[in-house]
């Protein structure tokens, strides 16, 4: 027969002649595939929401599964917490600094800057009440020359006998007179208020200047200051070092030496197994020494031959024989 051993069997040229609806494998593969097609397109709809949701929810896991993962690292990092603890006060300082001056320097010169505003506004305020007090002596002097000139226009009236208007001129006078002395202490005041008021401009413009020099004076210290504090602490790093880094510096330390004095047990046990196989060899070589000595010796005086036929010789059966063969070829196979 010629039967192929590899590969689907020959097909008949009858069969190849069949129609495809006399061939069922052919229908029933069609069919499969037909029905898979059409219940894919029909259920295509709910498959995809259910696929989609998969997703959605898988990535949800993934997430939420790392945030736990990371709240735990912060929870058990003392590290991680100390960084997160500064890190959160630097923000909110920088926050802070956004409507606050947090700056010392920053501060007093702001309160020079606040103090020199409020002197400009007291100056102002001086000008006003020294304007205040020239516009009172003004009126003070005006009146004084309207009374003098209606007590003149009195004594006129009354020289020519007319008595009423002599007395309306005498009654405005006196009535100038009145404002005048009810005038005067303002007067007196606002010159009193602004004299002082000068007095304590002068003295704050006086104590401006000295907190600006004071204020500059610390600004350059504490530029110095910052400076030397700044190169000191590098020195102090380099003499005490990082207290992390240190720690692990040490750990390093401590790890090396231990690999180093295992090391060393193994090196000194070594060294005591050499010498231990040195000296064996040392025994063995000396004994064969003695030996092939005095087989040297014995050779040398003809009695070589005598030593070999004295030694007893071993006869072996077949079965011996046999045995010994394969005892021989076991240990070389082993």
């Amino acid at each position: 027969m010629n039967t192929p051993l590899l590969g689907s069997p020959p097909s008949s040229p009858a069969d190849d002649n069949l129609p495809a609806w006399q061939k069922p494998e052919k229908m029933a593969a069609w069919a499969f595939v037909g029905l898979s097609v059409g219940a894919g397109v029909y259920y295509w709809g709910q498959i995809v929401p259910y696929l989609v949701d998969v997703v959605f929810n898988t990535t949800k896991l993934i997430f939420g599964l790392g945030t736990l993962f990371a709240l735990f690292i912060i929870a058990t990092n003392k590290r991680i917490k100390a960084g997160l603890w500064y890190a959160g006060q630097r923000i909110f300082r920088s926050l802070a600094g956004i409507f606050v001056n947090t700056d010392p320097i920053g501060i007093m010169e702001d309160y020079i800057a606040n103090t020199e505003q409020e002197a400009r506004k007291m100056e102002v305020e001086v000008g006003h009440i020294e304007g205040a007090h020239e516009l009172v002596k003004r009126k003070l002097d005006a009146n004084a020359a309207q009374m003098k000139e209606y007590l003149a226009l009195a004594d006129s009236a009354q020289r020519q006998g007319e008595k009423d208007a002599a007395q309306s001129y005498a009654s405005r006078a006196a009535q100038l007179e009145d404002y005048n002395r009810r005038l005067q202490p303002m007067a007196t005041t606002t010159a009193n208020v602004s004299l002082v008021m000068r007095q304590i401009l002068k003295a704050a413009l006086r104590q401006i200047d000295g907190s600006k020099f004071k204020v500059n004076l610390l600004k350059d210290e504490y530029e110095l200051v910052k400076r030397t504090s700044s190169g000191m602490r590098a020195a102090m790093n380099i003499l005490r070092g990082d207290p992390d880094k240190k720690y692990f510096f040490d750990l390093a330390t401590d790890r090396v030496a231990q690999d180093m004095a295992q090391q060393l047990g193994q090196i000194k046990q070594a060294m005591r197994y050499s010498q231990e196989f040195v000296k064996e060899m040392d025994i063995q070589n000396g004994v064969m020494s003695d030996k092939g000595q005095r087989l040297l010796e014995q050779y040398q005086k003809g009695d070589f031959n005598a030593i070999m036929l004295d030694e007893p010789k071993v006869r072996l059966n077949v079965a011996q024989t046999a045995k010994a063969t394969d005892d021989a070829y076991g240990k070389l196979l082993d």
